[in-house]
């Protein structure tokens, strides 16, 4: 359904060598998708001059400052799950019980974020964490259909983009041209793709459990701890390419 979007997007991200390049980036994710916005958020970002968080988000400044003076941040649910998790998390699933998250998400909508959400957690070896949200104004019907989608490309573009954002801010590791060989190489062209290890040992010609140590073989020499960011780094160097 995105399939063109998602690879001229992986083009485009590689491409990006300023941070405000990377805030145009996600607005141009969010028309192309029709989402209603996206939001970036890294910690402990090695190199960075302050200990800030990292952030680049499509949200408007109103709701960005009144979450901030809200303090929401101390008990946003989605903060806290997305940065201790390590799958999807679909905002749906979040426990809204506690009089203060409800009226979190309230708030949010009302002030144009959207009422639906989904955030991908992203774990890096500098010791960094980050975390991609989507947010869509979608039915929960339409959602339901969409979020397969979502799910397959931004669960890779957020590794794309974390990526992006440690090379742009110059930290050490993410230029690393440690050649892969061509099994691993094959191997994680065809995780690019999205299948699976057994779907990929079945394509090569190889055993499941040698195609899985192919893609940690090139896990390790991409300084990857998930395979989507192995994917995503591969891409970057232009070791594999997204067909």
């Amino acid at each position: 359904m995105f399939d063109n979007i998602f690879c001229r997007l992986v083009e485009d991200v590689t491409r990006i060598e300023r941070r405000d390049e990377g805030h145009a980036f996600l607005k141009q994710a969010v028309e192309e998708y029709g989402l209603s916005h996206i939001a970036y958020l890294g910690l402990n970002i090695p190199r960075l001059t302050t200990d800030a968080p990292y952030a680049a988000v499509t949200y408007s400044n109103e709701w960005i400052m009144h979450y901030d003076q809200s303090g929401y941040v101390d008990i946003d649910p989605v903060v806290r799950c997305g940065l201790t998790g390590l799958l999807p998390l679909d905002w749906a699933t979040v426990d809204r019980s506690r009089p203060e998250v409800k009226r979190l998400f309230g708030e949010a909508w009302e002030m144009g974020v959207g009422r639906q959400g989904m955030s991908f957690p992203i774990r890096g070896l500098n010791g960094e964490l980050a975390l991609m949200s989507i947010n869509s104004d979608a039915t929960d019907k339409e959602w339901a259909k969409l979020k397969q989608f979502y799910m397959r490309d931004f669960h890779m573009l957020a590794h794309f983009f974390h990526n992006t954002v440690l090379r742009v801010e110059g930290v050490a590791g993410t230029d690393t041209q440690t050649p892969l060989s061509p099994r691993e190489r094959q191997c994680l062209q065809w995780a690019a793709a999205g299948k699976t290890v057994w779907e990929t040992a079945q394509i090569v010609g190889i055993g499941e459990y040698t195609a899985s140590a192919y893609i940690k073989s090139a896990m390790h020499k991409l300084n990857c701890v998930t395979k989507p960011q192995a994917v995503g780094r591969a891409v970057s160097l232009g070791m594999i390419d997204i067909r």
